[in-house]
């Protein structure tokens, strides 16, 4: 049985409070315990899943001091002390819904070599992911500029490459759930998001060094 039972309408509305103080209280006090619960419930699962121990991380927004944050999630790494540096998943809220990605961040630097490998050589093959709902690339690790995997082209693979070799940039995909879909209100979102992850995994398998998971 899950921890987690669901976000509640007023989860999503905390995002248009426009203080920066009053959204971080709401966020650390209603938001942040309902992202460990998602990481408790899900980390033993994604163990078993990558075939490795997975630990969940719960973001902080500890350097923020003026602009209150526009998201918040709970981040799945193979590191017990962060996650930045490694690929990592994300399931996180926002202001119009939930998502799950899976994400190398610019600071990635462990990962993102093998990642860079895998997409030069698999092309758009390394794009050919499935899920019922719709799989997107996008620019930034916040969910900026979505482009549907479904409408990848040569070219477009091509532009991702050049654009994820940039060194400040790093690379995401995923999918969301409207903040209306009822699976968000509900612990089924876990069984959900498990899926998602598992038709992910294979990008996550591919870029995480065999090596690395030795250690």
């Amino acid at each position: 049985m899950y921890q987690f039972a669901g976000f509640a309408p007023d989860d999503f509305n905390i995002f248009l409070i426009p203080e920066f103080h009053d959204r971080m209280t709401a966020v650390r006090t209603h938001i942040r315990p309902k992202l460990a619960m998602i990481g408790e419930d899900l980390a033993p699962q994604l163990s078993d899943l990558l075939h490795h121990p997975i630990f969940p991380h719960t973001a902080s927004h500890a350097r923020r001091r003026v602009n209150p944050p526009d998201d918040t999630w709970v981040s799945f790494s193979r590191n017990e002390r962060g996650y930045k540096r490694f690929a990592h998943f994300e399931v996180g809220i926002t202001l119009n819904y939930v998502f799950v990605r899976f994400v190398v961040k610019r600071e990635g630097e462990d990962d993102k070599p093998q990642l860079m490998q895998h997409l030069r050589s698999h092309g758009i093959d390394a794009f050919r992911l499935s899920d019922p709902a719709p799989i997107y690339w996008y620019k930034d690790d916040h969910g900026v500029d979505p482009f549907p995997l479904s409408e990848i082209s040569p070219a477009k693979v091509q532009e991702i490459i050049r654009h994820t070799d940039v060194k400040s940039h790093g690379f995401t995909v995923g999918v969301t759930f409207d903040r209306t879909d009822p699976i968000v209100g509900t612990a089924e979102l876990i069984t959900r998001t498990y899926n998602v992850i598992a038709h992910l995994a294979p990008l996550y398998t591919a870029t995480v060094p065999v090596e690395a998971l030795r250690r």
